[in-house]
């Protein structure tokens, strides 16, 4: 069996999404969801969601998380903080980007605006 995610939460952003969830009675839990990317994206969208067959969970204090084996197979850990009105995450991925990265040796992502280490010839 894998093992869990390591999830670092700031306090702010731990009581953002456990009133976004106060206030929306439809959902009872945050979800993690791993997205493939750019790879300056965080890789990991959140949403308000309820739990489902197949889900893992975990608990930071109040908050119930849900995410599913792609974020495990994918992130090692991931760290979230909320600032200027939005969530700002970081993860650690379990495999670098850079010898999956399609635009390896060139200058951008395909349009990302961001240019990548990975991208340096």
């Amino acid at each position: 069996m894998e093992l869990p995610l390591k999830i670092k939460l700031s306090k702010v952003a731990l009581d953002v999404l456990l009133e976004m969830i106060k206030l929306d009675k439809t959902y009872d839990s945050a979800r993690f969801v791993f997205t493939d990317g750019c790879c300056k994206t965080a890789k990991v969208d959140i949403y308000l969601d309820n739990f489902k067959t197949g889900d893992i969970r975990n608990h930071i204090g109040d908050l119930q998380i849900l995410y599913d084996e792609s974020l495990l197979e994918n992130i090692n850990e991931l760290t979230i903080a909320y600032s200027d009105s939005r969530f700002w995450i970081k993860t650690v991925l379990t495999k670098s980007d850079k010898k999956d990265c399609s635009s390896g040796g060139t200058k951008s992502c395909n349009g990302c605006s961001g240019h990548c280490d990975s991208h340096q010839s």
